[in-house]
């Protein structure tokens, strides 16, 4: 095991027990076991792990683990295990080609990946593949499923700075310094507090890259300190690792919308309009 998937681990790990860890006023023995249960009841993207639940006892542990050494005490210890033949970059390209188009059959995505390279050929089975997604809970007709009606309940955060919102935007074009007469679109990068909708920091850029989700995180954390929880949705920069050992590190709590429902984000769609 090398040393980024610990990290990766280790900062998971940390997410499945921020609501406890994390918080001002300490939760009561029977409120954490409650709190456990319920985590304990869904499924969830184990890192390095096909498993998709993780037990009471085992977040008592990661719990135990983290207030006697901190983060660093949430990594796994390195243990001699046999890799997979198939890399993990393969799949996670077959898991972006299933969110965008479900109705794609497991040997088409491989067809797929074949040609672009991302897989060589005969590495990757139809049986493999289609057992990957049942474990990743990527079931066509599940993720078809979700765009069916719902509805909504109404949420605030109850004090400020216990949940910044953050999300790219297109604005507007500028002239691009490198190609004259020319325009280049901007992105906005803006983190919203989710009380007061008080913009703790927001700056454009020419990209939407983790380099620029870091430097307005940091500058927001230098006017208005750490947040609690750092709410996002599932885009590349949102969704890598990278975010999630920063969080992690920093103590934040760090949680995405659901797939496909925008709608959680309205607040900061709205103050950029």
């Amino acid at each position: 095991m090398d040393n980024n998937l610990r990290r990766e681990i280790a900062a998971w790990r940390y997410q499945m027990i921020a609501g406890v860890v994390n918080r001002a006023a300490p939760l009561k023995s029977g409120e954490v076991t409650a709190y456990f249960h319920e985590m304990s009841q869904k499924d969830w993207r184990i890192p390095g792990s096909s498993k998709t639940r993780v037990s009471v006892r085992t977040l008592e542990r990661y719990k135990h683990l983290y207030l006697q050494g901190g983060f660093d005490a949430l990594l796994p210890v390195v243990t001699p295990k046999r890799g997979s033949l198939v890399p993990k970059e393969a799949l996670e390209a077959a898991k972006a080609l299933r969110l965008e188009r479900p109705e794609r059959g497991v040997e088409q995505i491989i067809f797929t990946l074949e040609q672009t390279g991302a897989v060589e050929k005969g590495i990757l089975y139809p049986s493999t593949l289609s057992r990957w997604f049942r474990s990743q809970n990527l079931i066509r007709h599940k993720i078809q499923s979700k765009d069916k009606p719902y509805g909504f309940r109404r949420f605030e955060a109850d004090a400020p700075h216990r949940l910044w919102q953050c999300d790219f935007q297109l604005t507007l074009y500028l002239p691009d310094p490198l190609h004259s007469g020319r325009k280049r679109k901007v992105k906005l990068c803006l983190i919203l507090d989710d009380y007061s909708r008080y913009v703790v920091h927001a700056q454009f850029f020419w990209n939407e890259k983790m380099p620029v989700l870091e430097e307005t995180l940091k500058k927001a954390i230098e006017k208005h300190s750490i947040p609690v929880q750092f709410y996002c949705d599932n885009g590349p920069v949102f969704s890598g690792k990278h975010l999630e050992h920063i969080c992690s590190r920093l103590g934040i709590r760090l949680s995405h919308s659901t797939v496909y429902r925008p709608q959680g984000r309205g607040y900061v769609k709205k103050s950029v309009m």
